[in-house]
């Protein structure tokens, strides 16, 4: 081997360029959507923060919903939404294969939460360990409902996610109108 220096230089050429064209198919695949919204006062932001898509839910009636159908990429991995509302008494999630539906009762700094699966004339309970279950927080200095200020944080299931195929809605209805 008379050029080591050279032959590894070519070699970190070759690796780099690997490594840039995985990032840019990375890239390619971040998911784009296509929103509806029912109420043209909502308003809906789609960010990517730490490998996760995260859907910012601003709804001043605190009644709506939202069509989501990816335009490009491939749906993600970890999905979360931000509903900014002072109560939540339901959220659903719903696609072709599946409804799942969630409420959080009022009560102070620990808030009782029920989930259910929903499909026509029947609504079953789920448990935590569920595959569908939503963990939901309050995110909010004083966790107290009615929020006054903060959201509420829910994980949309990777059970859900999978099964949504390339479309899903989201409904809510915050009890303090």
């Amino acid at each position: 081997m008379k050029y080591p220096v050279v032959r590894m230089s070519l070699l970190m050429c070759v690796f780099l360029a690997s490594c840039a064209s995985r990032n840019v198919r990375a890239q390619d695949s971040k998911p784009e959507f296509r929103v509806t919204l029912k109420n043209g006062d909502d308003k809906i932001t789609i960010l990517d923060e730490n490998s996760q898509t995260v859907i910012d839910i601003l709804s001043p009636t605190g009644i709506g919903s939202a069509a989501f159908e990816l335009g490009s990429g491939t749906m993600p991995d970890a999905l979360l939404l931000r509903l900014h509302l002072k109560g939540l008494e339901e959220i659903q999630l719903i696609s072709t294969n599946v409804a799942v539906s969630a409420s959080v009762s009022t009560g102070e700094a620990v808030f009782p939460v029920s989930e259910r699966i929903v499909s026509p004339g029947v609504e079953l309970p789920i448990g935590s360990v569920h595959p569908l279950w939503m963990a939901i927080q309050i995110v909010s200095e004083n966790k107290n409902i009615p929020l006054e200020e903060g959201y509420f944080e829910v994980r949309v299931p990777r059970e859900f996610i999978r099964s949504a195929g390339t479309s899903f809605e989201v409904r809510w209805v915050d009890f303090y109108r």
